[in-house]
């Protein structure tokens, strides 16, 4: 496996593979929904080593990888055993509204924002050969063929959520999928289309139906499915077992077809009508201003994961009046914006594999229109990179608010998709995509280069190789194999090095964080800024002591510099109740490293190198 160290690191701090309820992936981030979120070190995933940051947003815990998720993705499945289908029956932790809402939005419409794509690049480049005039849309049979099969994409969209729906919901997706159908059915969109929305007859004689198009919708499928999968654990949990396979199916579809066509399917159709005639209004009533102002808080939602609301809105747009004015220039802006700004910290930075990073941030953004390498990268890591962001994202965003800036096609913008702004009556649409693009990203360019920016310093080649641990006691160092406990003189926690105190105070061996204490207060856990997990175990069964000779200065969680005063002990009373002060500094993740290598010292004082880790 390309990533099997990456992908442990994430499932050890994640609390391992039995945390793990469910996992998907996203372009730049892996989703993970784990069943105890107080399992999970955050420190320890910040730090490891191709993760770039960590997101907590909607209920799901998302690690940010960069392009190469997917591969990562798959190691991590493979290693901790994650099937497509894995289902656990775990105690669900409560969350607010908006927390369940937004999770269930981006399990919905994350699976299916590939079709979304295809088609849509389809359509565009359609387009393009038509005004070229390299086919006649009227008599090519192939333009026709192509045009529908790209079509569908939006005009089956009920379909394709009920299907992904049922997936998060955790139900049956062909049953799902009936539903979605039904929403677009041949005989219902005659009956719709023969009269204007409204009341159209009853069913049963006494429930009003409501008669609206579904096509293209996104959310009625969303509810009713989610409607569905609470009916069908409902049925498969009372129902016997001799009859539940032929009932199941047969009273979902009797129960849900009225509650779906009476209730749900008009209610929720009203509000994605009246939620994208709203943004509509807002477009056209504030224009440039509405845009502009939107495109300074953008850069943020996406570092932040929120984004996902916008471009749900933005495709509820497209499939009803066939553009976007909206969510995609947002995202245009901020990725021009955020390539920039890169580029403009590559040029003035000193640091050499800063500059690399920087550069590949950079064209993945301008090229692929993926932004998280900058974000958590280079303009969120740097900080006033970010300001300057969104100086050119509200320049960009004033110039395409505007000219009246429109997508036609639900892509991610970058600078070779640019078929998604050709369309509609206004032949310049193009070119103002261009100097959008163009406004957006040499203000940016020039506004990180006069606010500046505080250069990351660049690592010594020693540093990169190996790093040590300071004494966190003064005494007579000795072997661990000297130590009468086979625990450590077996190195069975790890290899390290053992000293006998001539002073009751332990200090902090190196930066880091408190991850474990104990109420006994005999030992302390750390992990270095570098990594290092670090045992400090003073006294040889002094357990039994039940705390009473210690002193403990800091509690679990706590960040500590090196040199800090951790805990305290009564040599005189440990001595006197029989028991052995040896303190043993322990490295316990020494599986982890080349080589952990005690000093030759025979005395340390406090914050003397005595283990050399490589």
């Amino acid at each position: 496996m390309k990533y099997e160290k990456l992908s442990k690191d994430i499932i050890k701090a994640v609390g391992g593979k039995e945390n793990i309820v469910s996992l998907q992936h996203c372009m730049t981030r892996l989703r993970f929904v784990l069943k105890d979120e107080s399992r999970v070190n955050d420190e320890q995933i910040e730090n490891i080593d191709g993760v770039l940051s960590l997101i907590k947003k909607g209920g799901q815990y998302q690690i940010v990888i960069g392009t190469h998720v997917h591969d990562v993705y798959l190691d991590v499945c493979q290693l901790a055993g994650i099937q497509e289908e894995k289902e656990e029956h775990v105690k669900k932790e409560k969350k607010g509204i908006f927390n369940a809402l937004f999770s269930t939005i981006i399990g919905c419409i994350g699976p299916i924002i590939p079709i979304l794509v295809g088609t849509g690049l389809g359509k565009c480049i359609l387009l393009f050969i038509s005004m070229m005039g390299w086919a006649d849309a009227e008599t090519s049979m192939t333009y026709y063929v192509f045009n529908f099969v790209f079509d569908s994409g939006i005009t089956f969209l009920p379909v394709f959520t009920a299907v992904a729906a049922a997936r998060h919901f955790k139900c049956n997706m062909y049953m799902a999928a009936v539903l979605g159908c039904a929403l677009v059915h041949p005989n219902w969109n005659a009956i719709v289309s023969a009269t204007d929305p409204k009341f159209i007859g009853d069913m049963f004689g006494f429930l009003p139906l409501y008669g609206m198009p579904y096509t293209s919708t996104l959310i009625p499928s969303i509810l009713i499915v989610y409607v569905m999968s609470k009916l069908e654990f409902g049925l498969n949990k009372f129902l016997p077992e001799l009859v539940k396979g032929m009932l199941t199916p047969l009273l979902t579809l009797l129960i849900m077809t009225p509650v779906a066509f009476v209730v749900l399917a008009p209610a929720m159709g009203i509000i994605s009508i009246y939620l994208g005639e709203a943004l509509l209004w807002m477009y056209d009533t504030f224009g440039m201003f509405a845009i502009a102002i939107m495109c300074i808080v953008y850069p943020w939602m996406v570092a932040t994961g929120m984004h996902a609301t916008l471009a749900i809105a933005g495709i509820q747009i497209l499939s009803q009046s066939g553009y976007d004015p909206f969510s995609r220039t947002l995202t245009l802006t901020a990725n021009m914006a955020q390539g920039a700004a890169a580029f403009a910290c590559a040029l003035k930075t000193k640091n050499n594999d800063f500059r690399n990073t920087c550069l590949s941030a950079g064209f993945t953004a301008f090229f692929a229109g993926i932004t998280e390498p900058c974000i958590y990268g280079v303009t969120v890591r740097l900080k006033k990179p970010m300001y300057a962001v969104m100086i050119g994202c509200f320049a960009g965003g004033l110039y395409a608010g505007f000219c009246g800036l429109k997508a036609f096609a639900f892509m991610t913008p970058s600078i070779v998709n640019f078929p998604m702004w050709i369309g509609g009556n206004n032949p310049n649409n193009l070119m103002n995509a261009i100097i959008t693009m163009i406004i957006s990203a040499v203000v940016t360019f020039v506004a990180t280069l006069l606010i500046g920016f505080d250069d990351i310093e660049e690592k010594h080649e020693n540093e990169n190789k190996f790093n040590q641990v300071n004494s966190p006691v003064k005494g007579k160092v000795i072997s661990l194999k000297e130590v009468h406990d086979e625990m450590f003189s077996k190195e069975v926690l790890g290899k390290g090095v053992a000293i006998i105190p001539t002073e009751g105070k332990v200090y902090a061996p190196a930066n880091g964080i408190i991850n474990a204490t104990f109420d006994t207060k005999h030992a302390i856990g750390m992990t270095t800024d570098n990594g290092t997990e670090i045992l400090i175990h003073v006294g040889i069964d002094t357990v039994k002591l039940d705390g009473k000779p210690f002193v403990q200065h800091v509690k679990k969680g706590d960040y500590i510099k090196a040199g800090t005063l951790l805990l305290e002990f009564d040599m005189k009373e440990i001595e006197k109740a029989g028991f052995d002060y040896t303190t043993m500094i322990v490295v316990t993740n020494s599986q982890e490293y080349l080589e952990v290598i005690p000093t030759k010292l025979e005395k340390a004082n406090k914050n003397d190198p005595i283990l050399t880790i490589i």
